[in-house]
């Protein structure tokens, strides 16, 4: 009877609670097997003691708990362990069991964390003898409703590890046949664009990667806000397209089957769009690349995790979490990176998988529509304030100037270099452009004026007192 209450136990602990087989050492007996469940920095066992324990010496019980606890944290150092032991009675037990105090004191001084629960198997009562720890896993109170609706089956019918294999996949531990045909449309789109823009120029040639719709702050507020997305297909270098597609290759194929082809394609064009905003807002470089979308991925698991700890732990411990902070702080120690795409991006990730949920999740919930509501929000926002903003800054004029000089549009560049000298008339560059300007248009009075404002402002301007020298015949 004892047996087959134990496997009973074990096989609703793993379908319903997710714990599952954990191999530390050479199963003998049923009472060597213990289960496991990881949620997040918590490791939780649970294992099944013979019923001797209770009668044993305070000793015996130490050599217990310290021989098996001394077997799992070799393999689980610097982890947060917790142990429930059950023991398992045919008939009642004596509550007062004197051994116990001294036992607690012990395990307190090891720091060691046991739950220690007693069931009597005749009366299907179950008692919590003493427990150090919180019982956040809710199993005492889940042995008290498994023990009542226990089926009377015979143990030969019950194989674990079969129980555990059907579990896994039903509850999306194993991610079986995944078709992840929208991570590769995207690779393709990236892979087949930088092809074009090598053919037609240079993928390391600003001017043309500009041309070509990489985010370029002065155009986008000028109204080409197009380039917040086609930004994200465009990879300047074979290495960095390289970096961008592998990276989307393994984090994507998991993510769209989480939250399957659909979410999967909002939420990284959204991601995207939140790292070309954020970039937009916060960094004046000529910027490109898939990397905001894919830290997006990254906020995307995170979502995961926190609707699915159990699974994500399993599936990914730390690991995904390491890899984001070691990408943020790699970023922010190299001024090449456009860590605001990066950070935007993240962040758009995970607000975009919390508005749409999981594969399985409705998304038309009221949270939800709260979330995707301020997800529009923040992209009008966004866009206007960094419009209002950039359009303010001597630095769109100036960049607007030399934009509309090489189209060879002296005009629209004369106006924009003169607003800006109405923004900050200490930028000598202004006056430089101004001069040349002039001379395009034949003034030559005027262009020595505007060179000899630019060498007032900047005397070692060399480009300024060379050109004043030709026009001058010097």
């Amino acid at each position: 009877m004892i047996k087959r209450t134990i496997y009973l136990l074990m096989k609703y602990f793993i379908e319903k609670k997710e714990f599952f087989l954990y191999p530390y050492k050479e199963i003998q007996s049923i009472l060597d097997i213990s289960l496991h469940k990881q949620i997040w920095f918590s490791h939780f066992f649970v294992d099944f003691v013979h019923k001797d324990f209770l009668e044993g010496s305070i000793e015996y019980q130490k050599s217990i708990i310290y021989n098996h606890y001394h077997e799992i944290k070799q393999k689980n150092t610097f982890k947060k362990l917790f142990f429930y032991k059950i023991i398992v009675l045919e008939n009642s037990f004596d509550h007062s069991l004197d051994h116990l105090d001294a036992l607690s004191s012990w395990l307190k001084e090891e720091k060691i964390n046991i739950h220690l629960i007693v069931i009597d198997a005749s009366s299907n009562q179950v008692f919590s003898l003493f427990s150090n720890f919180k019982d956040q896993e809710q199993v005492e109170n889940f042995i008290h409703e498994t023990i009542l609706s226990l089926p009377y089956e015979t143990v030969e019918t019950i194989d674990l590890l079969e129980i555990e294999n059907m579990t896994r996949d039903k509850k999306g531990y194993s991610f079986k046949n995944k078709k992840s045909y929208v991570t590769h449309i995207l690779m393709g789109l990236n892979i087949i664009y930088f092809i074009y823009i090598s053919i037609t120029g240079s993928s390391t040639d600003i001017d043309h990667i500009i041309n070509l719709g990489a985010k370029y702050n002065p155009l986008i507020a000028s109204g080409e806000y197009y380039r917040l997305i086609t930004s994200m297909f465009i990879h300047i270098g074979i290495t960095h397209l390289l970096f961008n597609t592998y990276a989307l290759k393994s984090l994507g194929k998991d993510v769209e089957f989480m939250y399957g082809s659909l979410k999967f394609f909002i939420i990284y064009m959204i991601a995207g769009l939140f790292g070309s905003l954020s970039s937009f807002l916060f960094s004046s470089a000529v910027s490109a690349g898939a990397s905001g979308a894919i830290f997006g991925l990254m906020g995307a698991y995170l979502y995961f995790g926190i609707q699915k700890p159990s699974i994500f732990s399993a599936r990914y411990g730390l690991n995904m979490v390491s890899l984001i902070i070691i990408n943020i702080v790699f970023g922010l120690t190299n001024s090449n990176i456009d860590n605001f795409a990066h950070l935007g991006g993240l962040i758009g990730g995970f607000l975009a998988s919390y508005a749409l949920g999981l594969k399985t999740e409705k998304f038309l919930k009221l949270k939800k529509v709260t979330v995707q509501f301020l997800i529009i929000t923040i992209i009008v926002g966004s866009l206007i304030g960094g419009s209002f903003i950039q359009i303010q800054s001597w630095q769109h004029s100036f960049h607007m100037g030399i934009y509309y000089l090489k189209k060879n549009d002296l005009s629209h560049a004369k106006l924009q270099f003169q607003e800006g000298i109405e923004k900050n008339d200490q930028i000598p560059e202004f006056y430089f452009y101004l001069a040349y300007v002039s001379y395009q248009e034949g003034d030559k009075d005027t262009t020595i004026h505007y060179l000899e404002k630019t060498l007032s402002i900047n005397p070692n301007h060399s480009m300024a007192r060379n050109f004043l020298n030709d026009i001058q015949g010097n």
